[in-house]
């Protein structure tokens, strides 16, 4: 793996394991075993890095809707919620959920970043609900791009409170979801 891509991975790993202002290039270094003057080469900025990471997430993003295009509206619900437990069970933040906790920190162009990047999780969810009344899987929703945000909330706060509760009780929470959807 290449020097960027390993600054870069481990500052996603540090970014949603610890939050935006609990990690810093010295952390990084010393993971990378590289000097902190060779990170700023790559990113010169945490903004720099932060920015990268974002567009990375948003490459992933738009790569698993081409991958998921013969699932059902449940199927994808479902991996989506899958990936919030993975986050549970790792006890690690979704970076949506640590960016948003830390946006009194972040400069404009992180916060239109983010912003960017809910849009796109929040697209990609009301096209699933779309897809799910169209295909009858779902029941009729009034403005699938709210249901989508209550989703995506739940989802973020589900990150943070379900370290507190068992996975079985945060799945069946999750599954209660997709239910309530349903005719």
């Amino acid at each position: 793996m290449k020097t960027k891509e390993r600054i870069l991975n481990t500052g996603r790993q540090l970014l949603i394991e610890n939050g935006y202002n609990a990690f810093s290039y010295a952390d990084i270094s010393k993971i990378v075993n590289i000097k902190t003057s060779s990170i700023h080469y790559y990113f010169p900025s945490k903004t720099d890095l932060i920015n990268a990471i974002i567009e990375k997430n948003i490459e992933e993003i738009n790569a698993l809707q081409h991958k998921q295009k013969k699932l059902t509206s449940s199927q994808k619900l479902e991996n989506l919620f899958k990936y919030y437990l993975l986050l549970i069970r790792e006890n690690k933040i979704c970076l949506v959920g640590t960016l948003a906790s830390d946006h009194h920190s972040l400069d404009i162009l992180l916060k239109e970043k983010t912003i960017e990047f809910c849009n796109i999780i929040l697209q990609h969810t009301a096209q699933t609900l779309q897809s799910g009344m169209e295909s009858k899987e779902f029941a009729n929703i009034i403005n699938t791009e709210y249901k989508a945000m209550e989703i995506l909330s739940t989802l973020v706060g589900i990150a943070q409170i379900g370290r507190f509760y068992s996975e079985n009780k945060i799945s069946a929470v999750m599954q209660q979801i997709i239910n309530n959807l349903k005719y």
